[in-house]
């Protein structure tokens, strides 16, 4: 029979296990260094309290089309003119939707994670690759760190100024 302490240490490596499987699950196909990227990229957007417009144009399209038919069931001609107004606006309301990057990261599926990364890192390299080369302290990270990185670097220690710092959330911004 066995002791309460093997029970309990068993019952600690098998928990341990387990959360190891499920971390691994979560970031299916992902290395270390696109976990630790993605994180930074979280990070970033948290930091910069980045906003982006989602747009919904299949909801919007079909909303429109709804209204402008039964206007036209319901008054005919005229109908279909009050619901192509109603339905316009409606589709504006429905079109696009501001939601912080941060939750947009959170939702994205692990299988796509891969891909948010590559262009991220493919826009920071080419945004902010003159100001790295242009510094010694930065030159250093570049052959062991991701452009990502690296710019998580510059933000926390206020080496980027208020132009880059634009073109930067602009960078953010852009999600499709």
């Amino acid at each position: 029979s066995k002791s309460t302490t093997e029970k309990v240490d068993e019952s600690a490596t098998s928990n341990s296990t387990t959360e190891k499987a499920d971390a691994e699950t979560d970031n299916k196909g992902l290395t270390a260094e696109q976990v630790a990227d993605y994180e930074n990229l979280q990070y970033l957007a948290t930091k910069r309290e980045i906003q982006c417009t989602i747009r919904k144009s299949t909801k919007a399209g079909l909303a429109a089309g709804i209204s402008v038919m039964a206007g036209t069931l319901v008054a005919g001609p005229a109908g279909s003119v009050a619901g192509g107004a109603v339905g316009t606006a409606l589709a504006a309301k429905i079109s696009k939707d501001v939601v912080p990057l941060n939750k947009l990261l959170e939702e994205t599926p692990p299988a796509k994670r891969g891909e948010v990364l590559k262009l991220y890192n493919e826009a920071f390299k080419e945004e902010f690759m003159d100001t790295i080369q242009n510094s010694p302290e930065l030159k250093l990270l570049v052959s062991s760190h991701s452009p990502l990185s690296i710019v998580r670097y510059m933000v926390d220690r206020d080496l980027i100024k208020s132009e880059k710092l634009k073109k930067l959330d602009g960078i953010l911004k852009k999600v499709k």
